[in-house]
């Protein structure tokens, strides 16, 4: 294979889990940085702003810039200016609407669905299939199946955006993992071709898959969502398969020595 050039990270269960940093993270920033190797973060995260997600993660001790960091959150900004839609309807925590145009109830030209926790109910749901139906379109900042916490397992705005195409037969316009635009973007930040760029993340479908797809290298964290189960009858394979992320720069050594 070609030399990485690149690294593209997942964040929620790859560098923290809930309100806890995992060991390793910061060492293996610093090992990159060393071999000349360049980063970025890939996020589905939707709760938060931009500016706010990066202060959070300071706080937590990881180092990183905003100019480093790409969520879905903020690519939903920039899908929504591609697409010329003004007038929308955010289902998104108040923390995440900070870039968007203010939110409107009647009449809107699109729907964006974020992470809004247990916010979700019948009357929630049914509101915006009839504004869908009536020609609103559907923008889906990513449709996870479900994220680790503290807690365990938790489900994921992509079976409530599942829920909707369902019931209105139109498709959402997906824009974070795995969409291959939104790896596109990644790739472009740190200025290698897809064959030059490898991603780390805890999802074997959004971070594995979409990586793939996109013609990256993918490598798999035990860490986070994973569960050797969920691998084991997947027909998703990683590319590689390591510990955590305090394991990347043996891994990344190894496949220089090959």
């Amino acid at each position: 294979m070609n030399a990485i050039k690149g690294v593209l990270f997942d964040l929620d269960g790859v560098f923290y889990v809930g309100g806890k940093l995992l060991p390793g993270g910061n060492d293996t920033l610093a090992w990159l940085r060393s071999q000349g190797i360049k980063y970025r973060f890939v996020t589905n995260n939707t709760t938060l702003s931009r500016r706010a997600l990066v202060t959070k993660l300071q706080d937590l001790g990881l180092n990183l810039d905003e100019n480093e960091l790409l969520s879905a959150n903020y690519a939903g900004v920039l899908q929504l200016q591609k697409l010329g839609l003004k007038r929308c309807r955010l289902v998104l925590a108040e923390a995440a609407q900070i870039d968007y145009p203010p939110s409107v109830e009647d009449n809107p030209e699109a729907i964006v669905v974020g992470d809004i926790g247990n916010n979700w109910d019948y009357d929630l749901l049914n509101s915006l299939m009839n504004q869908i139906l009536e020609g609103a379109a559907l923008v889906a900042l990513h449709k996870g199946r479900y994220f680790q916490t503290d807690k365990g397992l938790m489900l994921d705005s992509g079976a409530f955006v599942a829920a909707l195409e369902h019931a209105t037969g139109k498709k959402a316009h997906v824009v974070g993992k795995p969409n291959p635009a939104f790896f596109e973007m990644g790739g472009a930040l740190l200025g290698a071709s897809p064959n030059e760029l490898l991603m780390v993340g805890d999802d074997l479908i959004n971070d594995i898959e979409g990586a793939q797809n996109a013609g990256y290298h993918a490598v798999l964290v035990q860490t986070g969502k994973y569960r050797k189960a969920l691998v084991a009858q997947s027909q998703i394979k990683p590319d590689g398969i390591i510990s955590s992320i305090a394991a990347l720069p043996s891994y990344l050594s190894s496949l220089i020595k090959q």
